[in-house]
C-alpha cells in the first residue's frame, strides 16, 4: 500500500520533471538586437516596362560592419576608416558571413551601422537632421535590416 502523501509527492515530482525537460534554459534571456544582410547593387537598375529586361541582382558581401551608438553626423556616403575608428561612439565591429548575413546582440537603443569597403565605411541612408540613418533596438525584439551599397548602380 502506497501512502497518500507519497502518492501526491510522486505525482508532483513527475509533473515538475516533465515541465523542466521542455523548458528552454535561455528562455528568460530572450535575444534582442539587429539581424541583417549586406548587399552590393551594380549596373542598370532603371525602371522599365519590358519585363524581360535583365537587371543585376544584389550580390551578398562578406565584410566588416561598424556599429556606433546614437546618431552620427554624416560625412557623405563614404567615411574614411581612419576617421571612423577614432569616433567616440564606436562600440563594436562584427563580420557578415559569405552570404552577407549578420546578427549582433545589442541593448535597447539607437544605433548607426555602416559597412566597410576597402578603406571606407559606406551608408547611403540619411535622416532629416543630416545624420546617417539609424536603427532602433527595442526590448526583446530583433530588427531586420539590409545595408545596400549602390555606388556602382545607376537608376
Amino acid at each position: 500500500m502506497i501512502y497518500p502523501n507519497f502518492r501526491w509527492f510522486l505525482s508532483l515530482t513527475i509533473i515538475l520533471v516533465t515541465i523542466m525537460s521542455f523548458t528552454d534554459p535561455n528562455f528568460s534571456q530572450s535575444k534582442q538586437g539587429i539581424s541583417g544582410t549586406i548587399l552590393r547593387l551594380s549596373g542598370d537598375q532603371m525602371p522599365t516596362i519590358d519585363t524581360t529586361s535583365l537587371r543585376t541582382k544584389p550580390e551578398p558581401i562578406k565584410t566588416t560592419i561598424w556599429i556606433f551608438s546614437g546618431r552620427i553626423p554624416a560625412q557623405g556616403t563614404n567615411w574614411p576608416v581612419a576617421q571612423a575608428q577614432k569616433h567616440s561612439h564606436l562600440i563594436k565591429q562584427i563580420s557578415s558571413d559569405s552570404q552577407g548575413n549578420f546578427f549582433v546582440e545589442l541593448p535597447s537603443g539607437e544605433y548607426t551601422l555602416l559597412a566597410q569597403y576597402d578603406d571606407n565605411l559606406y551608408l547611403n541612408n540619411f535622416l532629416g537632421d543630416g545624420s546617417y540613418g539609424t536603427v532602433q533596438v527595442t526590448n526583446g525584439q530583433i530588427v531586420n535590416i539590409q545595408l545596400i551599397n549602390t555606388e556602382k548602380a545607376y537608376f
